[in-house]
């Protein structure tokens, strides 16, 4: 059994690279794709992969949220009906950001175009998710932001005083032994996994259930019970939150148990 330390505030480690990336001690993907593209088993391969995913629909507002380095790759959609999605190739690839071409039926020419312009990788959407996986994984190892050695599937998260036993699907607060169910077990690892991070309802809920698909705003309505029942649990005082801190308008961020002086903790 091996430890993964997660700063219960900062989301990212600092370590060398071949090209200055940092390492992130999570990995996260943004995923552009037209709305009338089908994207589930895609975001669900990299959901199973425990990579946090955030869609967007082809456009400049998703370039330029691609261009800010917060997600460890981006998966752009290419279309050859369009001329746009090698051109925002282009623009990623020169801002550093590794980035995989996605596609559905793609033809040789398209396979040459998005190589050319930039793009890491080239994957059907549709693909086995062993696959997708694999292939990300891999984009991630090249530009620093994954280790091979490690393993996603087990060990110990630590972040604050809370602990979160991966094997023996198991939540420790201060030592003591806080009992969740199945469904707030697997809510609270996701969260501890990306540590420190603001996460939005729809992609919490669709990280950790196999069988539905949450739209944002339904999303809100199933999540607020899940944190009222979880802070109910982990949580010293239940309405001064200091595990599970609502960042108003944005998400939710697991935190590592610190009373946050700064900005007062919102409750949901």
């Amino acid at each position: 059994m091996f430890i993964i330390s997660l700063h219960p505030k900062k989301g990212t480690i600092f370590t060398g690279t071949m090209n200055e990336r940092p390492r992130q001690s999570f990995q996260s993907c943004l995923v552009v794709a037209p709305h009338d593209v089908s994207t589930t088993a895609f975001v669900r391969a990299l959901h199973a992969a425990s990579i946090a995913v955030l869609e967007r629909e082809p456009g400049q507002p998703a370039l330029a949220l691609g261009r800010t380095g917060e997600f460890s790759l981006v998966a752009w959609f290419v279309d050859p009906r369009s001329a746009s999605a090698p051109l925002a190739i282009v623009e990623l690839s020169m801002a550093g950001v590794p980035v995989i071409a996605i596609h559905r039926d793609g033809t040789p020419e398209l396979v040459a175009e998005s190589l050319t312009a930039g793009a890491h990788a080239f994957l059907d959407i549709q693909a086995d998710e062993r696959v997708i996986v694999a292939q990300v994984r891999a984009v991630l190892r090249r530009a620093g932001a994954y280790d091979g050695n490690q393993t996603d599937s087990g060990g110990l998260l630590q972040v604050g005083d809370l602990t979160v036993d991966v094997d023996r699907c198991e939540v420790q607060r201060a030592g003591r032994y806080v009992a969740l169910t199945a469904s707030e077990f697997r809510i609270v690892e996701f969260m501890a996994r990306n540590s420190g991070r603001v996460l939005r309802p729809h992609e919490i809920l669709n990280a950790v259930t196999n069988d539905y698909q949450y739209l944002p705003r339904e999303a809100q309505d199933v999540f607020k019970v899940y944190v009222r029942r979880i802070r109910r649990k982990l949580e010293e005082h239940e309405n001064e939150p200091q595990y599970l801190v609502t960042v108003r308008g944005f998400g939710y961020r697991l935190e590592g148990g610190r009373k946050l002086q700064a900005v007062a903790a919102h409750t949901a």
